[in-house]
């Protein structure tokens, strides 16, 4: 009894500290105070992109971590805020990056996504059969924003 009260205080602590976002946040809460300052600071696509694979490797860590404690509870959120932050990176990319020149901070971004996908996909089969949707929700997602990553940058 006293471990189930002691938990939302826990995990309170850890998403106010930036790490596992709440399961009912919403996608503008998903990010840290410091990263929304950060991206509403930034006035180049560069800088930005640079800040959106921040983002991602931060969700990454913590999905990875959450996941080598077994503590599945708190997937389903960390992903969906995970492909919605991959989602708005996207529709920014798409309207501001010039698309003439190669983006060495796209590429980069590209190469993280990629290995998300890879680990996401292999770690997928450790989560509960009640979570697959949420797994294969954020792997189609997140494949379609790496295949227009892709397509930007080979001009495809």
């Amino acid at each position: 009894m006293t471990l189930l009260s002691v938990l939302p205080v826990l995990a309170l602590g850890l998403w106010l500290q930036g790490g596992l976002p709440s399961a009912i946040a919403p996608a503008d809460s998903c990010l840290t105070p410091v990263e929304n300052r950060q991206l509403s600071a930034t006035p180049n696509i560069e800088g930005r992109i640079k800040i959106y694979r921040q983002i991602s490797e931060r969700f990454h860590r913590a999905v990875e971590a959450t996941i080598s404690k077994q503590d599945f509870d708190f997937i389903p959120a960390m992903l969906r805020c995970w492909k919605d932050r991959l989602t708005a990176s996207l529709q920014d990319i798409e309207a501001k990056v010039n698309r003439k020149k190669k983006s060495g901070a796209l590429i980069d971004y590209e190469i993280q996504v990629r290995k998300s996908i890879f680990y996401v996909n292999d770690v997928r089969l450790k989560a509960p059969y009640t979570q697959q949707d949420d797994f294969d929700s954020w792997i189609a997602q997140a494949e379609l924003v790496h295949q227009k990553f892709v397509d930007i940058l080979f001009q495809r």
